[in-house]
C-alpha cells in the first residue's frame, strides 16, 4: 500500500511540473517572414470624358500561400485632371490577418496623386497616396507612400509589352507606444504590363517587402493586377 501511494504521489508530481513547464512558455513571437500571392481587379466605368468610377476588390493569399490573409473593396473616383495628371480619391474596407491570432478591420481614406510623363521611350510615373486609416480600439493615423516607377517597351517573341522596375517607401504617423514609426517600409518590384484590348489591361509582377515595424514584415510576392473597362 505504501509503495502504491509513492507511486501516485511521484505521479502527480511529475503531471504537476510538465503542467508547469508549459504554462511557463514563452508565447511564439509573430513571424517576421512570409511568402504572398496578391490579386487586384478594377472594375472602371466612364462618366465624363475625364471622369471615371472605379470600383477595387482585392485578396491576397499568404502563409506561404495557404490561405487568404488580407481582403479588401474599395471605391474610388478617377479625375484626369490632365494627361500628365491623375488624381484619385478612394474609401477603402480592408479586413486581414496577418498571422495567426491577428485580426484587423481598417477602414482607409486615401487620397492618390498621380504624374506621368515619358523621355523618348522611357516613362516614368510617380504615385503619391496619403491615406487616414481608422482602426476600432485604437487612434487613428496616417500613412503617406511614393513610389516611383520607370519602364520601357520590351519584347519577348512576338509578344511586346512594357517592362518595368519600380520602388515604394511608406512613411506612418502611428506609434509603436514610445515614439511614432516614421520611415517603416520599402517595396521594389520588377514586372510587366500591357492593354491586351481595348477594354482590358493586365499587370504581372514580382515584389519584395521590407518592413522593420508590422509582422509579417519581410515578404516576397507574385502579383497581378486586372483592369476592365466598362
Amino acid at each position: 500500500m505504501v509503495c502504491i501511494r509513492l507511486l501516485i504521489a511521484l505521479l502527480l508530481i511529475v503531471i504537476s511540473a510538465g503542467g508547469s513547464t508549459v504554462f511557463a512558455q514563452t508565447p511564439v513571437p509573430p513571424p517576421r517572414e512570409d511568402s504572398q500571392f496578391w490579386n487586384e481587379t478594377q472594375i472602371v466605368k466612364p462618366l465624363a470624358p475625364r471622369r471615371d468610377l472605379m470600383i477595387i476588390a482585392a485578396i491576397r493569399a499568404g502563409r506561404n500561400w495557404t490561405r487568404p490573409v488580407d481582403e479588401r473593396i474599395g471605391l474610388g473616383l478617377v479625375f484626369k485632371v490632365k494627361p500628365y495628371l491623375t488624381i484619385i480619391p478612394t474609401y477603402m474596407h480592408v479586413e486581414y490577418q496577418p498571422f495567426a491570432g491577428r485580426f484587423i478591420h481598417e477602414e482607409r481614406l486615401v487620397l492618390n496623386v498621380t504624374s506621368k510623363f515619358s523621355v523618348g521611350k522611357i516613362g516614368f510615373f510617380d504615385r503619391n497616396l496619403l491615406e487616414r486609416r481608422v482602426r476600432p480600439g485604437t487612434p487613428d493615423f496616417t500613412v503617406y507612400r511614393n513610389r516611383l516607377q520607370i519602364d520601357h517597351p520590351m519584347r519577348v517573341g512576338k509578344f511586346g509589352f512594357r517592362g518595368y522596375v519600380a520602388d515604394e517607401v511608406w512613411y506612418s504617423t502611428q506609434s509603436n507606444g514610445v515614439k511614432r514609426v516614421g520611415w517603416y517600409r520599402n517595396r521594389i518590384s520588377v514586372g510587366g504590363f500591357k492593354q491586351l484590348t481595348e477594354k482590358f489591361y493586365a499587370e504581372v509582377f514580382l515584389l519584395y517587402q521590407h518592413d522593420g515595424f508590422t509582422p509579417p514584415g519581410n515578404i516576397p510576392v507574385v502579383g497581378t493586377l486586372f483592369r476592365y473597362t466598362l
